[in-house]
C-alpha cells in the first residue's frame, strides 16, 4: 500500500498542566477553539513531561537524594561521565540519567518518567473512544541520545492502538533479495516527526499526526526493546 499525504498538527494554546489534571477534557477544549477535532485514526502524541505532571511524577530536589532517586529509576548503571550516568529504567530504556528531567519545569524540581507509559497510553485512548467515540492511537513519547550519533530526537516509551513494529521479514525487496531482518520502529519514527511541530521551546506537548496508515494493536512499547543478549553497543 503506498502511503499518501501524512500531515502534523500542533497543538496550541495548551496551559501548564499539574498533578491530576484532566488532560483529555483540556486537549478537546483547545481542539475546539482551534477548529480542530480528533478523527478516526488519527494518531495523538503526547509528551511525557505533561504525563508526569498529571501523574504525580515530579521531585523537590531539596528534599530528595537524586543518587538514591537515580538509583530507584534504574535497574542498572552502564556508563559515567562526569554528572552523565547512562542508565537502565524499570522500563527497560537505556538513557541518560534514568530519564529524569530537569527542563520545562519550575526550577528545584524534576521529573520521573511515568510508572507505566504504555497504561497511560492506553487510559488516554479508550477516554477518548468512551467520551468522545473517536478511535485513536495514542503514544507517548520522550527525548532520547542514540549510540553513535549526535544531537537527541523523539521516541516512544509507551502506545496504544498501534503496532510499534513494521516488520519486512520475510519478504523480498524490488530486486528479489530476501529480507532477513529489516523492522521499522513505526512509533518511533511518528514519536521524532511529531517533534518537527512541537519544538520544545515553543512549550507544544501535543501532536495529531493524520493520515498514516498504520495496523491496529494492543501491543506496547516492550516489542521494541531489544533484550539484553541481542544487544550489540553494550
Amino acid at each position: 500500500m503506498i502511503q499518501r499525504k501524512v500531515e502534523i498538527i500542533p497543538i496550541t494554546g495548551l496551559p501548564e498542566f499539574k498533578k491530576a489534571d484532566d488532560l483529555i477534557k483540556i486537549l478537546i477544549a483547545s481542539l475546539h477553539d482551534l477548529g480542530e477535532t480528533l478523527e478516526d485514526s488519527d494518531v495523538l502524541v503526547i509528551t511525557q513531561k505533561i504525563i508526569s505532571k498529571i501523574e504525580d511524577r515530579a521531585i523537590n530536589l531539596e528534599t530528595v537524594d537524586i543518587s538514591q532517586i537515580l538509583e530507584n529509576e534504574s535497574t542498572q548503571i552502564l556508563r559515567k561521565r562526569g554528572e552523565t550516568v547512562i542508565a537502565r529504567t524499570k522500563h527497560g530504556f537505556i538513557c541518560a540519567n534514568a530519564g529524569i528531567d530537569k527542563s520545562n519545569i519550575e526550577k528545584g524540581y524534576a521529573l520521573l518518567l511515568p510508572e507505566d507509559p504504555d497504561k497511560s497510553a492506553y487510559n488516554i485512548r479508550k477516554k477518548i473512544a468512551a467520551d468522545y467515540g473517536s478511535e485513536v492511537a495514542v503514544i507517548i513519547s520522550d527525548t532520547f541520545g542514540r549510540a553513535w550519533r549526535k544531537g537527541q530526537t523523539n521516541v516512544a516509551i509507551g502506545c496504544s492502538g498501534i503496532e510499534p513494529l513494521a516488520s519486512y521479514i520475510g519478504t523480498s525487496d524490488l530486486y528479489g533479495n530476501d529480507l532477513m531482518a529489516t523492522e521499522i520502529a513505526i512509533v518511533d519514527e511518528l514519536a521524532s516527526a511529531s517533534e518537527l511541530v512541537m519544538n520544545k521551546i515553543d512549550e507544544i506537548p501535543v501532536a495529531i499526526i493524520r493520515g498514516y496508515t498504520y495496523k491496529r494493536s494492543n501491543k506496547g512499547i516492550q516489542e521494541i526493546i531489544r533484550k539484553a543478549d541481542e544487544d550489540f553497543f553494550l
